[in-house]
């Protein structure tokens, strides 16, 4: 285990750690700690099923991750987290699960997958045929490919040599039954190690152009990073044949970032990373090269080339006309396909072609299949290929429509609709695995699926649908509908969509999973899910809209413990929103779900409502015009949260001398804000936040000005600058790895300084190993022990009268 696993604690007006809030993991009280360790991962639903619509995968996952995974030895090189003794993506190891099995839809029998020892899995995918299973299997130094048997669990490794999961973390199935994946090369050298003594100074210029880029965590550093990154991610693309175990090696070893197999297995697809490296950017703004190789390793086309990307200007280049667009395999294995403009006529009019790219893929190797006057969005195929499936724009539509290959192709328009039309949608066409979409067995039919969202979203729910559409006329037929006064969608098991797992919920319902067959309108109960709190789930819930004095109106909503019939204590979590206007807000109201189960995840702050106190969630808009948003800010948010508080309080519902308030990010960045502009707060919790907007001199949010652009308004922005002016008690909680582009750690430390030199009650915990939110199962259970200890502390107690 790692040696250092205390969160590192400073209390305002000690300098250190006080015996009421020590240095070590700390645990809430019993009832807390129950609510966020609930067993949720148990329940599981339908999700990965396998093509032939027999059975479903469900990785048996055991909670919250261990702060010991957290802890392992691990850099975050450019943007790429790696485990570094593992040498694959961190997230294998932190979010990996402790087994796998296979379920049964007909029967609901398990089959357990034997999982090796020592090993957690990750990445479980179904054949394409769906008799087996392929994952990762992670131990602690290495990962291996594993393949299983669907019908008796048992698995064998796929090849003995590890696989490098950093850049391509998985595996692709191919429909000739290969895997292609990443290996570490042969006889690849030792990791290089930083010298004891630096070789020369790190060296950056820049010239008279102007370049915009943002604040990015863990850039490159040193030419020592350079060399870890290129070790990592320097792999060997193999194929592995998953039914005699043989291994092909394709190419050289190179910086893989993306691989796509063709289906015959006769091709690859992938992409590398050039040099040079930056300093100035992540691994994701380097330079690459998108190429197909055969088997032999040989080249056979460049499909792309892009350079180094050291500023945002250089991320909005436009595509020329005549430039291929949305490459990819065709599903049959013809080849690629592509779209393209075709030439100019007589009146520089050109029209849109789909076009198949057969190998070797010269210049003379593409031709067109269709083409049309209207420029097409995405194409797709039937899995047989003869049928195109094209999306396009037309007097402000989005028009689908089906064309038959032929002597003679016409396209039949399938659904049409504008892209905000709630009420009456014509959804979107369903898709297999492989990206084909999904056509009858007699091949005359597709299906569109969608959502219906009603008028009244807290009278009626929204009403997932499938439609059936006929491919020679467009004529529809709904297959399934889902109720108002509940929430259902469905999963079809074959192509004609005779049988399908239909998965129900309500607020009072948790999320169960059911076997219908819609010829005989038979069902059965596949899952039997459990509530693991009650309480919490099915606490009394108010909604109410609030119009604040600018005549703005939001929704707000409230929680209430089950024992409070008075004005009781109450925290507010928020996170404010930005819109263009009140119109742009509403649409969000629309897809409201009445019918939604309220499943509290472990940082919920619902959970709140177990130690007495009502929670409020206020959806607190921030309205202005596009590019100037944030021009008022601080007083919509000041006003929204008064007209909060004056509508609860009127209601009896909360009591406006006990209040606390709390948020993550941005919420975290509104609460010290609010703290600022408001005397209404007793205590804050903020997490993960920015309090001094130089430190995103670039933007932030939707605001697009540079600071230099619009200096004051980063000033007035700036917590910090105001920390004289706050009221309450303030808790700051950070991740002392957060990656996110605009909360530097510092923010936090340098926030806690003022509030310490200024005399203001503050505390701040700063917690090892972790992201911009937290995930570590100690790191959690500390943060509600602190949490609940400071709300009682400043929140709860009466004031004296």
């Amino acid at each position: 285990m790692h040696a250092i696993l205390l969160p590192l604690l400073t209390m305002q007006g000690t300098g250190a750690a006080t015996p009421a809030n020590p240095e070590q993991y700390l645990l809430p009280p019993r009832s807390i700690r129950e609510a966020v360790t609930a067993p949720w991962h148990q329940n599981v639903l339908p999700t990965s099923i396998s093509p032939d619509g027999k059975r479903f995968l469900v990785l048996e996952r055991d909670g919250l991750t261990s702060l010991e995974r957290l802890a392992r030895p691990h850099a975050n090189l450019g943007g790429l987290d790696v485990d570094l003794t593992a040498g694959r993506a961190r997230n294998l190891t932190t979010r990996s699960a402790k087994g796998l099995r296979v379920v049964e839809i007909e029967t609901s029998r398990p089959v357990s997958i034997d999982v090796p020892s020592g090993a957690r899995v990750s990445d479980a995918e179904w054949s394409p045929d769906g008799s087996t299973v392929a994952f990762l299997a992670n131990f602690d130094d290495r990962t291996l490919l594993y393949i299983a048997d669907a019908a008796t669990g048992k698995s064998r490794p796929a090849t003995r040599t590890p696989l490098l999961p950093t850049l391509v973390s998985g595996f692709e199935w191919t429909k000739s039954g290969h895997l292609a994946c990443i290996l570490v090369p042969e006889g690849r050298s030792k990791r290089p190690e930083a010298p004891p003594v630096a070789t020369g100074p790190r060296v950056q210029t820049s010239d008279t152009k102007p370049n915009r880029i943002r604040t990015y965590a863990s850039l490159l550093q040193t030419p020592q990073d350079q060399a870890a990154l290129e070790y990592f991610t320097t792999g060997q693309i193999a194929l592995i044949d998953a039914r005699t175990g043989s291994t092909a090696t394709v190419g050289k070893p190179a910086m893989w970032s993306r691989l796509s197999p063709s289906p015959d297995g006769r091709f690859v697809r992938a992409t590398s990373v050039q040099k040079p490296f930056s300093y100035l950017v992540p691994i994701s703004q380097f330079g690459e090269r998108d190429v197909v190789l055969d088997l032999t390793g040989k080249e056979l086309v460049e499909l792309d080339k892009r350079p180094l990307r050291q500023g945002l200007a250089e991320d909005e280049r436009k595509p020329k006309d005549d430039e291929r667009r949305n490459v990819d395999w065709r599903p049959d294995g013809a080849g690629l396909q592509f779209l393209q403009q075709g030439p100019a006529d007589k009146d520089g009019k050109r029209k849109d072609r789909v076009m198949l790219w057969t190998a070797p893929f010269g210049e003379k190797d593409a031709r067109p299949i269709y083409e049309t006057d209207t420029r097409i969005t995405t194409v797709r195929y039937s899995a047989k290929a003869d049928t195109l499936f094209l999306a396009q724009t037309v007097a402000g539509k989005t028009r689908t429509s089906a064309v038959r290959l032929g002597s003679d192709p016409k396209p039949v328009v399938l659904a049409e609709s504008k892209p905000d039309d709630l009420e009456t949608p014509t959804g979107s066409l369903q898709l297999q695995r492989d990206g084909s979409v999904r056509t009858s067995t007699n091949g005359k039919r597709a299906y569109l699926a969608g959502t219906k969202y009603n008028k009244d979203p807290m009278k009626d729910g929204p009403q997932p649908f499938i439609d059936a559409v006929d491919l020679d006329t467009g004529t529809k037929e709904r297959l399934f509908e889902g109720r108002t006064d509940q929430y259902e969608t469905a999963q079809p098991l074959d192509d004609d969509l005779a049988r399908l797992v239909v998965t129900r919920q309500s607020p009072k319902q948790v999320p169960d999973a059911y076997l219908v067959d819609r010829t005989t309108k038979a069902e059965r109960a596949i899952t039997k899910n459990v509530d693991y709190v009650p309480d919490v789930t099915q606490a009394r819930r108010e909604t109410i809209m609030v119009t604040r004095p600018d005549g703005v109106k939001f929704r707000v909503q409230a929680t209430f413990p089950a024992y409070v019939s008075y004005r009781g204590p109450a925290f507010f979590w928020f996170y404010p929103n930005e819109y263009k206007d009140q119109e742009t807000y509403d649409k969000t109201l629309r897809t409201y779900n009445k019918n939604a189960f309220r499943q509290p995840s472990p940082n919920n702050k619902q959970i709140l409502i177990r130690a007495g106190y009502v929670v409020v969630e206020p959806d607190l808009p921030i309205i202005g015009p596009e590019g100037r948003t944030n021009d008022g800010y601080v007083p919509q948010l000041r006003n929204s949260l008064t007209a909060v508080i004056d509508a609860l309080a009127s209601r009896d519902w909360i009591d406006r001398n006990r209040l606390g308030i709390g948020g993550h990010s941005y919420g975290a960045f509104s609460t010290a804000h609010a703290m600022i502009a408001t005397p209404f707060f007793k205590a804050g919790i903020a997490g993960d936040g920015n309090y001094l907007r130089p430190l995103t001199p670039f933007g932030f949010q939707s605001e697009r000005r540079q600071l230099w652009e619009a200096r004051e308004l980063y000033l007035d922005m700036s917590p910090l600058l105001r920390a004289e002016q706050l009221t309450g008690a303030l808790l700051m909680y950070h991740g002392l790895e957060d990656q996110n582009i605009g909360t530097a750690p510092i923010n936090s430390e340098r926030m806690f300084t003022a509030l310490e030199a200024l005399g203001k009650p503050s505390a701040l915990i700063m917690y090892p190993y972790e992201d911009h939110g937290q995930i570590a199962r100690e790191t959690v259970l500390d943060q509600w022990a602190r949490f609940v200890d400071w709300l009682d502390k400043y929140v709860k107690p009466e004031p004296a009268k």
